[in-house]
């Protein structure tokens, strides 16, 4: 029997058939023909990880060796050297004590431990060894303690069984199988630790095991490498998400935008500026920790510079963020983005010094036109011109005609038709808001240059221009005094259209567009059409804001008619419906604030003109309640400290008190100093028109010989005669020549003279309370005490023409159709008169019906 090949024969039952026996070595040396200087005893009984076994259909059956059968000692074979595997086990302080003459074996070679060969367990729970010898399971228990670095870090050496051929014995490495429950897990760190510790001892220990504890059912691969957890990976470009997020805080800013100024409660603001803030964080983080390309870094400083600009007062931050970007641009060669910042630097300039402003413009116009590139010419010049006109106390018209000017040099060669209708169009109304004496015929003939070309662009060419143009031409007609209905019905059938943006901006198309690096990026100066060309982008009214507008317009047109009551009536509902909820598209909280404030000047004027008209239909409860509503109104913003505002206020007080009889408040609200009237040759505009009225108006209570101002008549009609004779508005100028007429002493054929042609002036306006005026100062003057055919003509047409107009004007002409009838024995027509009369009299002022002191000193209509 040798003892090295596992006799007795029971030994090689393992194999079952007789397959697969390794075989004998009769020399008595090992395999490998290695010489085996140590002794060794068996191994004591270690699950391992044995080959699998392919091709296996058949279960094997496994002869448990006898109770007291122990294999003589022999001697092992050297070990070839191989990577250590690891055998997990549990720990069971019950084993089978390890022999006490065991010699522990040195290391040898490169200094690797003995590698235990893998053994498989059987289904029953035994632990078959390779040479087909099975043991059994031991029960496992409660494991002793030990210490986690004697349990991981303590080297074990590993046996390779001398009848398993070298060449496969990877091929037949099978994977973990489940063990029992382990006391400690080994982690990964103590996995990748090689043997470090020597024994010392003579006496063989047993290896510290790692149990790994698995489910029964889960089949693990042998791990080759330390497993560690994965790391969780990070975000493909940090830099994009960072500006999405920053995108998402601006819309959801800008969409709580109109809200937080129509509330202006400070927890809508608190939100809004948070969101703002964090949007404008997340860009400078952006700009500070990450590189980008030139443009792109370029972009980002421009959308940040423009919501400095626009949400904040930082100047420090706003400037240094435009010269960084400007520097950036110049280096790179970046002419759209530069001019894009210049474009955006003159705007925030502009908010401090008007003047610097302007004069910074000039550089880039100047440059853009040197180097061709005449789409930044048309941004800049345009932009001067918006900003000349925005400019406090004088306007710099002269200013804005020179560029205007300029412009249309260049767009009418080049064939940019659109551009050219811009410039006539904003040229015409420049003049319209002027003081210069040709100021309407100057803008007539802007418009007609405009219309010259209108009917060759398409709507969507113009934008807003189309609208624009209707706008100018009908203000024009109502300042000229020859309001149009055919102008007015024009602008409403275009108002009705639904053609118009949503925020206000449009733009205007350039037909030749430059190369395509000057406006690639421009912050919004342009945009590109559908077929590539470039637009300007122009900023003016909201859709909703048209028919507010229009509205207004219209009531102007008829002002003296009930419909004109009807229109300013609902532009008032609408301005203040617009007032009292927000917007309906996504709009920041200053430029929100700012088209809240446009919207109340417009209500604002519409309610004035709804006095006037009342005045006019002497409606004096809704003209007193105007006038309520705009006193309580002057000390808000905007309104308050702007003396045009003040001055319209304090003129239709007075209207209102003339109106009601109310003579000496009323010459007081017309002889306060906002109505002093300025020189000749200063020129019209509004302040000067309302001051000529005041100014008329206190004329006629004065006239009166027995007045005790009557001294100050002639000089008022000496400062208004150069003012008024020739005025633009023909209202004015027949106004004046009705005074004229009624206070100056003139011959009778001259005096005649004047006030035919008045009256003829009159008819032409379509003034019926003018030519009432007329016609019953002449029955009155030249026809008091005369019988004939003549003076009943005259008060018959005095009441004819009246008979429509204010109740006290019908007043006056039944009180002279009273008396002319009398004399000229038509009792029954004088009858009829007094029956229209009374009916009337009633609605007179105390003073006309006697019950208060007469302050004009005019006879009575009783």
């Amino acid at each position: 029997m040798d003892p090295r090949y596992n006799w007795p024969p029971q030994a090689r039952q393992g194999y079952p058939n007789g397959h697969n026996v390794p075989s004998s070595q009769p020399n008595g040396y090992a395999p490998n023909g290695y010489s085996m200087p140590y002794g060794t005893q068996p191994s004591p009984m270690q699950p391992g990880f044995p080959p699998s076994q392919q091709g296996q259909a058949h279960p094997r059956v496994i002869i448990p060796p006898r109770p007291g059968q122990q294999s003589p000692p022999q001697t092992a074979p050297q070990p070839r050297y191989m990577q250590p595997q690891v055998s997990t086990p549990q720990r069971n302080p019950n084993a089978m004590p390890q022999p006490q003459n065991q010699q522990m074996r040195q290391n040898q070679g490169h200094g690797y431990g003995d590698v235990q060969r893998p053994v498989q367990r059987a289904g029953g729970g035994a632990v078959v060894d390779r040479r087909g010898q099975q043991q059994p399971a031991q029960t496992p228990a409660k494991p002793a303690h030990r210490s986690q670095s004697f349990q991981e870090n303590t080297p074990r050496s590993q046996q390779r069984p001398v009848d398993t051929p070298i060449q496969n014995q990877n091929q037949y490495r099978a994977p973990l199988q489940p063990q029992g429950t382990p006391t400690h897990v080994r982690t990964p760190t103590a996995q990748s630790r090689g043997p470090s510790v020597t024994q010392t001892s003579s006496q063989v220990r047993s290896h510290p095991q790692v149990v790994i504890k698995t489910k029964p059912s889960t089949q693990l691969q042998t791990p080759t490498r330390p497993q560690h957890a994965p790391a969780r990976p990070l975000p493909a470009d940090l830099m994009v998400l960072i500006l999405s997020a920053a995108d998402e805080y601006i819309a959801a800013a800008r969409s709580l935008g109109s809200t937080a100024a129509l509330t202006l409660k400070p927890a809508d603001l608190d939100q809004y500026y948070k969101l703002m803030a964090t949007a404008m964080g997340c860009m400078e983080t952006v700009l500070k920790k990450y590189n980008q390309t030139p443009r792109d870094e370029a972009i980002l400083r421009l959308r940040y510079a423009s919501l400095l600009v626009e949400e904040t007062d930082n100047t420090q931050d706003i400037e240094e963020t435009l010269a960084k970007g400007i520097t950036l641009c110049n280096r790179s060669k970046l002419t759209d983005l530069k001019y894009a910042m210049l474009h955006l630097q003159a705007r925030y300039q502009f908010k401090s010094n008007h003047r610097a402003a302007l004069k910074m413009l000039d550089q880039p116009i100047s440059e853009a036109e040197t180097f061709k590139q005449i789409v930044w010419v048309y941004a800049f010049r345009f932009l001067k011109v918006s900003l000349a006109l925005q400019v406090p106390g004088r306007p710099e018209s002269s200013s804005a005609f020179h560029q205007l000017h300029a412009i249309a040099a260049h767009a009418e060669p080049k064939g940019d038709k659109a551009i050219y209708v811009t410039c006539c169009a904003l040229e015409a109304m420049i003049h319209l808001r002027s003081s210069a004496p040709d100021r309407l015929e100057q803008a007539q003939r802007a418009i007609a240059s405009a219309r010259s070309l209108q009917l060759e662009l398409s709507v969507k060419q113009l934008g807003s221009i189309n609208i624009l143009i209707d706008y100018i031409d009908v203000a024009c007609s109502i300042q000229q005094g020859q309001p149009s209905q055919e102008k007015l019905a024009a602008l409403q059938s275009k108002v009705d259209q639904n053609v118009k943006p949503d925020n206000g901006a449009f733009s205007v198309l350039i037909e030749r567009s430059s190369a395509p690096n000057l406006t690639f990026s421009t912050g919004g100066v342009f945009r590109k059409a559908d077929d590539g060309r470039d637009e300007l982008v122009f900023a003016w009214l909201p859709r909703s804001d048209f028919g507010m507008l229009a509205y207004y317009l219209s009531g102007l047109v008829v002002v003296t008619k009930e419909k004109g009551t009807k229109y300013l009536q609902e532009g008032h509902a609408l301005t203040q419906a617009a007032l009292r909820h927000s917007s309906t598209f996504a709009i920041s909280v200053p430029k929100s604030l700012g088209q809240r404030n446009w919207i109340k000047v417009l209500d604002w004027h519409i309610k004035c003109t709804l006095g006037v008209a009342a005045c006019y239909h002497e409606d004096k409860a809704t003209a007193q309640l105007a006038v309520s509503m705009l006193q309580e109104r002057a000390s808000e913003h905007p309104f308050k400290g702007l003396e045009s505002y003040a001055r319209a206020l304090s003129y239709l007080s007075g209207m209102v008190d003339q109106a009601n009889g109310s003579l000496d408040s009323a010459l007081a609200t017309y002889s306060g100093s906002e109505f002093g009237l300025p020189g000749a040759e200063s020129g019209t505009n509004f302040n000067t028109d309302i001051a000529l009225l005041a100014a008329m108006n206190r004329m006629l209570i004065i006239r009166d010989p027995s007045h005790s101002q009557h001294y100050l008549a002639q000089i008022l009609f000496a400062q208004l005669q150069p003012l008024c004779l020739n005025h633009p508005n023909q209202y004015i100028d027949c106004a004046f020549r009705i005074i004229q007429a009624i206070t100056q002493e003139e011959s009778i054929k001259g005096h005649k003279t004047l006030i035919h042609t008045t009256t003829n002036r009159a008819q032409r306006l379509g003034n019926a309370q003018f030519v009432s005026m007329c016609l019953n100062y002449m029955a009155s003057k030249f026809f008091a005490n005369q019988v004939g055919d003549q003076p009943i003509k005259c008060a018959r047409a005095a009441r004819n023409v009246s008979s429509q107009g204010p109740v006290l004007w019908r007043a006056v002409a039944w009180g002279a159709c009273i008396d002319t009838f009398q004399r000229n024995g038509l009792l029954e027509d004088a009858h009829n008169c007094q029956i229209a009369f009374d009916a009337i009299r009633d609605k007179l002022p105390p003073a006309l019906r006697g019950e208060a002191p007469d302050a004009d000193g005019d006879i009575d209509l009783m």
